[in-house]
């Protein structure tokens, strides 16, 4: 061993080593801090990379043309592309020891001090995070080079050495190791089934494995069928001659062979050299045989020789399209709200609303989004109206289902209702129009509910008022005879819980879902309902105020003249439907009492 040629530039506190194409990459903590990047050949310098803030590297790990290195001091992951650029840092890595990748691609962080270890993606956010140390075995890829179980390494195919080269993990060369000591037994095998087919004399078609077989490991399948169902120890005692072998390819698949049978049993036996093992992780076995040869001629299938070498050539095809309608099998699962795949990477909800033409805001649960995707599509024939727009605000609310669930009694008072029967659905939606409580001649009535068009409706001109002799310009465009029913034909107001429009973001998500549903002619203002009636200000029967039911005990009753109405008062009704509380305006009328038990006179 020789010390390489560094241009004069001594080492001064080495903590990694990275090989990397044509390039080698040393880590030097220092200080300063610097990735002294050689030419493996000749070992010669060709570059020093350094950030602009003082930093301690600690660690690197190779990311495609570009070097990522840990820095110990601030805690923080460098990126340098392969021409030298410093592409920034990610900070929140901690004082990072080793940087290691593992076989799923993630990058793997130990941190001195820490038990457990972080798995991060390129992007630094951490997906996952291990107990110990030692659960990253079966994460980490297989070593190119021979590794002992006391850490040693076998460079010898890396200098084209016939003879093996161990050196430990402080670089100095050493006697072969001892062997490693198997983990695993070496041989094992299972019988699965009986497997009932339901079908007598079933032509068994495939066996799919998926399944993991590291280098001097393998899997070896086998099966036999009968018409009638043997116990385990009539199948122990089979000879060698009644099991088939299923010749399993590098797809882990293959086709039975065995002879017709309604039931089938399967024999897998791993074998493994005591350090590594095979593993399966799931079994798929199709039946029953529907080959291609069904549309070739007869003749193709005429003896069982040239029917089973047939099947068997045929198969080869069979398994593309057995995939394809697979597939297409399987697609009836997208086009349901309740079963589309919504992962980061394949959200197919968003995909799935387009087709009926909604926007379905991301930001919503998972739960929801189904929930409201599921019906959005019952409103598709009244969108736009009156009946869409309640319709999907109680969607919106959650509440559409709450004319078919039972209403259970409030524990802490009486029942208003019997039992069982659900409340009603609330309107929600208050056209303006209907607000018009104007006088006819001929036909009406002075009374508080009445108007008399005036400036309140014409909203004209007036001398002395809102205009001014040789300063206010005559509008001639305005019609002061329809200009009165224009004013409220196009307005209305939407009620909604007020704690469902509390965060802004909630509020936000609302208006975007309104804006879909209300015409563009359409002025509508949202009105967060409190949970109070506010005279006044929160006072709409039916909309955001209701009048409460009978209460049991007729000490809490208010007298007309007598009594004064507070937040505890509750005024009563006539009986209306069976199961609903009486609404005043509709079955019930203030009046005075004719009896002592205070029932009102409809």
């Amino acid at each position: 061993m020789v010390d390489a040629p560094c241009g004069g530039l001594g080492l001064i506190d080495p903590r990694a080593l990275v090989a990397h194409r044509d390039r080698l990459y040393v880590i030097d903590a220092g200080p300063p801090g610097r990735v002294l990047v050689l030419d493996p050949r000749a070992l010669s310098l060709r570059a020093i990379w350094q950030p602009a803030e003082d930093w301690s590297p600690t660690a690197a790990l190779t990311d495609g043309d570009a070097l990522l290195v840990a820095d110990a001091a601030n805690g923080a992951l460098h990126r340098f592309l392969a021409w030298g650029g410093h592409e920034g840092a990610q900070s929140g890595w901690g004082t990072v020891s080793r940087l290691v990748r593992s076989a799923c691609g993630q990058i793997v962080a130990v941190v001195p001090g820490r038990t457990d270890v972080d798995l991060r993606d390129t992007t630094g956010r951490i997906v996952d995070t291990l107990a110990t140390v030692d659960d990253l075995r079966h994460l980490l890829p297989y070593a190119p080079l021979p590794v002992a179980p006391d850490g040693s390494v076998d460079i010898g195919p890396l200098c084209d050495s016939d003879t093996p080269i161990w050196i430990d993990a402080d670089g100095a060369r050493r006697s072969v190791p001892p062997p490693a000591l198997p983990r695993y037994v070496t041989q094992a095998s299972s019988v699965l089934g009986p497997l009932d087919s339901a079908i007598a004399g079933c032509i068994w078609h495939r066996v799919v494995l998926d399944a993991a077989c590291p280098p001097g490991t393998a899997i070896r399948a086998e099966t036999t069928t009968a018409e009638a169902r043997l116990t385990d120890a009539m199948i122990a005692e089979l000879p060698a001659s009644a099991w088939t072998s299923v010749p399993l390819g590098k797809g882990g698949e293959a086709l039975i062979q065995s002879q017709p049978g309604q039931l089938m049993w399967l024999r897998l036996s791993l074998q493994g050299d005591g350090h590594v093992t095979p593993e399966i992780r799931r079994i798929h076995i199709e039946y029953p045989r529907i080959t291609l040869r069904r549309y070739l001629p007869a003749a193709f299938g005429a003896d069982p020789v040239s029917a089973d070498f047939a099947d068997r050539l045929l198969g080869v095809f069979d398994r593309g399209l057995r995939d394809i309608e697979g597939q297409i099998d399987d697609q009836a699962h997208l086009y349901d709200p309740r079963s589309t795949p919504a992962t980061p990477d394949r959200d197919m909800l968003g995909w799935l609303a387009g087709w009926i033409g909604m926007a379905l805001d991301r930001t919503l649960p998972e739960a929801r989004r189904r929930r409201l995707l599921q019906g959005a599509s019952r409103l598709l024939s009244c969108k736009g109206t009156v009946a869409g727009l309640r319709g999907a605000l109680l969607l919106w609310l959650g509440w559409d289902r709450l004319g078919q669930d039972p209403f259970p009694p409030a524990p802490c008072a009486p029942a208003c209702t019997p039992h069982g029967k659900p409340p009603p659905l609330p309107t929600l939606v208050l056209e303006h129009w209907r607000l018009r409580r104007w006088l006819h001649l001929g036909h009406g009535r002075l009374g508080d509910a009445a108007r008399l068009w005036g400036a309140g409706l014409i909203r004209g001109s007036q001398l002395d008022g809102n205009a001014r002799l040789d300063a206010t310009q005559l509008d001639t465009a305005r019609d002061p005879l329809r200009e009165p029913f224009h004013r409220s034909a196009h307005r209305l107001s939407l009620f909604v819980p007020a704690h469902a429009v509390a965060h802004p973001p909630d509020r936000a998500r609302l208006k975007r879902m309104l804006r879909a549903q209300v015409p563009a002619h359409v002025e509508a203002t949202l009105v967060p309902v409190h949970p109070r009636m506010r005279i006044g200000i929160q006072a709409a029967l039916g909309f955001d105020s209701v009048v409460g039911c009978w209460p049991a005990a007729h000490s809490h009753a208010v007298r007309l003249g007598q009594g004064q109405l507070g937040r505890a008062s509750v005024l009563s009704g006539a009986a209306g439907h069976p199961g609903l509380p009486p609404r005043l305006g509709r079955d019930s009328h203030l009046t005075a009492p004719s009896s002592p038990d205070l029932r009102e006179v409809p």
